[in-house]
């Protein structure tokens, strides 16, 4: 291909430009000085106020994050085809309460008329919505999420967030929750003092129609009040904000010069503000700028004159590049863009075009791929998956030496429960249990390697290596041991049982790989550091959790342990040195 010859380079244009500054350069010197003085002191405290947004902001997102999670737990409890109807609301309803976010579920069919609300004590007077917004259930739909408009409840503001139902990839109904927004007014009115002492209107949270999520004045956001065109929103459409993300000066109604940033949410149309008084963040530049104000005056003078003689040749281009980049932001990669100024816009068009032509192309690849995902999803790990779709793991039969944490948990005298209980109902407590242990596994990073009858075995440290994978087992012990109280409270009212684990857990250098024959392989580990994580779990107590000497040095000194004494392992001649994980 032949190299492009540009008749007219942009970097021509603006050496022009430039050539006209130099003609007033002691002015120019002077208003350097001012700009620089302003720009240091401007930077300054836009980095503090996008630092406070940043940590609002991430508040926010773990807050709906955590929502998201426990609904979606939720729905896969409740698209469980293993288990009963009464067992999936017992069982929803366990999640409800164990989740720090959540206090409520309302579930919907898939038609968004109501079938059940389960709430937490306390919310006696909670009403749900007979049906679901069509809106809502579409959005669910096509984003696997949505989040509605924020409502006045007697229990504070409540922002709804729905997520849907999903059987042999049908969807079946829709899990809603209306989560309060108590801990993002608590996030805001904690940075307000932190950083923005006795400053009103300093920061605050708004919604997609402009109204007060949280601010420092309660009363506010407990109202959902508007806050269009109030302070940095000025100027900005309702529901446009979260396309901004911009530091500007404005004057309120009282008269008082302020420096505010917007920052758009990523995850939801809302925005973020952040304010502080003019004269507070510019008191340096002020005086400066007395100084230097008629040279700076001049020189704005002549800038102005060069840039409206040069504008029309370098805007349009650019506006019509910005309007092509949001064509392709919204994935409308069958337009084209013809840019005549010959220079290094035309350039780039081009290159755009080719973009888009090569966005297309991947579109049908990633679709392809995601129905590979899928499928691939229900019988190796996720990070399994994504190598063999990329083409990047080994299929051969095999493995390689890893460092690996190994965990069993077993159920304890499995025998005389299933002695006591009809058959079916011990494969219910056992699928139960099951899938609650896969949660907090998947949870802690971990990988289930397989179910041995009444017992689960997870690895940590394979496929992906993690520098942590010790400390990750024993939190996912600690969880699976406290979870085992919840659970144990539903079992003991439905079926007059309880559950008790032993667990066992041991660090150690594995082989890790495809084991099996050329037909028929699984990924597992192989090596005594599983043989030994075996033992402990067979004579580890009820509700005991045992690691080795190995998986404490490895964990570091976070974690509560009792040292149990040396025992010599089955198959081992030398004693082990063991520890027992403190609940």
């Amino acid at each position: 291909m032949s190299k492009r010859v540009v008749r007219f380079p942009l970097r021509l244009k603006l050496a022009v430009f430039a050539a006209l500054l130099l003609i007033v350069h002691i002015v120019g010197v002077g208003w350097a000085a001012t700009s620089l003085t302003r720009g240091t002191v401007e930077t300054s405290y836009r980095e503090l106020q996008i630092t406070v947004l940043e940590v609002v902001a991430e508040a926010i997102e773990h807050e709906l994050s955590q929502a998201q999670d426990g609904l979606d737990a939720i729905g896969r409890t409740l698209t469980n085809d293993t288990l009963s109807d009464d067992a999936r609301i017992s069982m929803s309803a366990t999640l409800v309460e164990s989740n720090e976010v959540l206090d409520n579920a309302v579930i919907y069919d898939a038609d968004g008329r109501l079938i059940t609300p389960i709430v937490e004590s306390g919310l006696e007077d909670f009403k749900a919505t007979p049906v679901l917004s069509t809106a809502l259930r579409d959005a669910a739909t096509e984003q696997g999420v949505a989040t509605g408009l924020a409502t006045v409840t007697a229990y504070g503001p409540r922002l709804p967030i729905v997520v849907p139902l999903r059987a042999d990839d049908a969807i079946t109904g829709y899990a809603m929750s209306l989560v309060s927004t108590s801990e993002i007014q608590r996030r805001v009115e904690s940075q307000a003092d932190a950083h923005f002492t006795n400053l009103a209107n300093s920061i605050y949270v708004v919604d997609e129609e402009q109204r007060y999520l949280a601010h420092p004045d309660r009363e506010l956001a407990d109202n959902l009040a508007s806050a269009a065109n109030e302070g940095a929103l000025s100027g900005i459409e309702v529901g446009e904000q979260r396309r901004f993300s911009q530091a500007a000066e404005y004057i309120d109604d009282a008269g008082n010069e302020w420096v505010g940033t917007v920052v758009g949410l990523r995850s939801r149309p809302w925005a973020l503000v952040a304010q502080i008084p003019r004269d507070i963040a510019y008191a340096p530049v002020i005086r400066v700028q007395r100084i230097v104000t008629g040279a700076v005056l001049t020189a704005l003078l002549i800038a102005v004159i060069a840039s409206i003689l040069l504008s029309r040749q370098v805007t349009s281009p650019i506006e019509e590049l910005s309007s092509f980049a949001d064509s392709l932001a919204q994935r409308r990669f069958s337009e084209t863009i013809k840019i005549k100024t010959s220079d290094e816009l035309a350039l780039l068009g081009r290159a755009m075009n080719q973009a888009a032509n090569d966005l297309q192309a991947s579109e049908v690849r990633i679709r392809k791929e995601e129905a590979i995902r899928a499928d691939l999803g229900r019988y190796l790990p996720a990070e399994l998956v994504d190598k063999v779709v990329k083409r990047e793991q080994d299929m051969g039969l095999g493995g390689a030496r890893r460092e690996i944490t190994v965990l069993f948990a077993d159920v304890v005298a499995f025998t005389p429960l299933t002695q006591q209980l009809e058959p079916e109902v011990t494969v219910q407590i056992l699928n139960e249990l099951f899938t609650i242990l896969t949660d907090i596994v998947f949870r802690h990073d971990g990988t289930v390697d397989k179910f041995i009858g009444d017992c689960v075995m997870a690895i940590w440290g394979a496929p992906n290596e993690e520098p942590d994978h010790a400390a990750r087992a024993l939190e996912a012990a600690e969880e699976i041991v406290s979870w085992l109280e919840i659970g144990n409270a539903n079992w003991k009212k439905k079926y007059g049982v309880t559950i008790q684990v032993a667990v066992g857990i041991n660090s150690g250098q594995a082989v890790v790989g495809n084991i099996g024959s050329k037909t028929r392989m699984e990924y597992t580990a192989i090596g005594d550091a599983v043989n030994v994580a075996a033992r402990l779990e067979a004579i580890a107590r009820p509700q005991q959790i045992l690691l080795t000497e190995q998986t404490k040095e490895a964990a570091g000194n976070r974690f509560s342990l009792t040292e149990i004494g040396e025992k010599t392992l089955a198959g081992h001649e030398t004693p082990t040195r063991l520890f027992e994980l403190n609940l």
